[in-house]
């Protein structure tokens, strides 16, 4: 088995250094080839070459440069498409693997018996900027997402009541994550949405049980600077979420409790028509309707774009 592995990456050189630091500490007969696309504004590229050349994996890397940016996602869909294995795996330029993840999930791969699943993923370890694990934020992080026990099959909408699958670190079919990749409202969501739209068909995913890759929190992430998380096209794609009738009242639980924020984000994207529809939605509890904030959103709601959109300090629309 070979596997394409994929880095978007964008102005964090070092970081980048790491992650292929930890990808040259894995099985290299498992890897087919490092394909990285790189969104970095010119005074980064040449520290990305030397990252590259650092990391002694230059036999096995395809490296693009981007002017202007691709985007997040865009930038995934670029690499998926230029991948040659028929199974692959994105590493983010800020995440590494952990030693041995990547054979870990090629051997549960290798293993695999039951024809629906194809995707496999593990547990993360989470890291700081600084790359130090913290171990007691990591296993409230398995908890909060459904990663624990051993190793387990489930239909992806199953996976998905619970956020389990990760952003990344996870392997799997190349063909598949092409089918399934692209959407037109995606926002920074993406993740989300490929794994929605995997299990409206039906996919199913299997959890390894062990812990394969660190997942670096900080400031200079896509969610957490700029516009934030587009939580109005994440609530979209859960709407767009099939299960079980007897699981519909916990997708509400888990989705349809953030109903002002959605709100928010919609007329922050000039949206009133659906703004207007998560204010009126039966989703939106009255105790919350009731709220100052609700009348803050009630006041956005009724004025003009803007009197008030100066004062969300996001950086642009997209």
């Amino acid at each position: 088995m070979r596997i394409s592995i994929l880095i978007p990456t964008c102005a964090r050189p070092e970081q980048l250094r790491e992650a292929l630091a930890s990808i040259a500490m894995q099985d290299l007969s498992l890897v087919g080839e490092i394909l990285i696309s790189d969104d970095s504004p010119p005074e980064h590229v040449e520290a990305n070459h030397a990252a590259v050349k650092a990391s002694g994996l230059q036999s096995l890397v395809r490296y693009w440069s981007h002017s202007p940016a691709l985007g997040t996602y865009p930038n995934h869909w670029f690499l998926a498409s230029e991948a040659r294995e028929a199974h692959m795996l994105f590493l983010h330029d800020d995440d590494a693997m952990c030693p041995g993840g990547l054979a870990a999930l090629a051997d549960a791969c290798n293993a695999e018996t039951d024809t629906r699943v194809k995707l496999w993923f593990g547990t993360q370890y989470i890291v700081d900027e600084a790359g130090v694990v913290d171990p007691v934020r990591s296993e409230q992080n398995d908890r909060a997402y459904g990663r624990t026990g051993g190793e387990a099959a489930h239909p992806v909408w199953e996976w998905c009541l619970k956020h389990s699958i990760p952003p990344d670190g996870y392997l799997v079919e190349t063909a598949t994550y092409r089918r399934h990749m692209r959407g037109e409202r995606d926002g920074n969501v993406g993740d989300w949405a490929f794994v929605v739209r995997l299990a409206n068909q039906g996919i199913w995913a299997r959890y390894i049980g062990e812990t394969v890759s660190h997942y670096r929190v900080q400031l200079a992430s896509v969610t957490s600077s700029g516009r934030g998380t587009d939580v109005h096209l994440l609530f979209e794609h859960a709407c767009k979420l099939k299960v079980p009738p007897e699981r519909e009242a916990e997708k509400r639980q888990h989705f349809y409790g953030s109903m002002l924020v959605v709100a928010v984000r919609y007329l922050r994207d000039g949206e009133r028509g659906n703004a207007w529809r998560a204010w009126c939605s039966s989703h939106l509890q009255w105790r919350q309707r009731l709220s100052l904030r609700a009348a803050a959103v009630l006041a956005m709601l009724l004025t003009p774009r803007p009197m008030w959109f100066w004062a969300l300090r996001y950086k642009d629309k997209r």
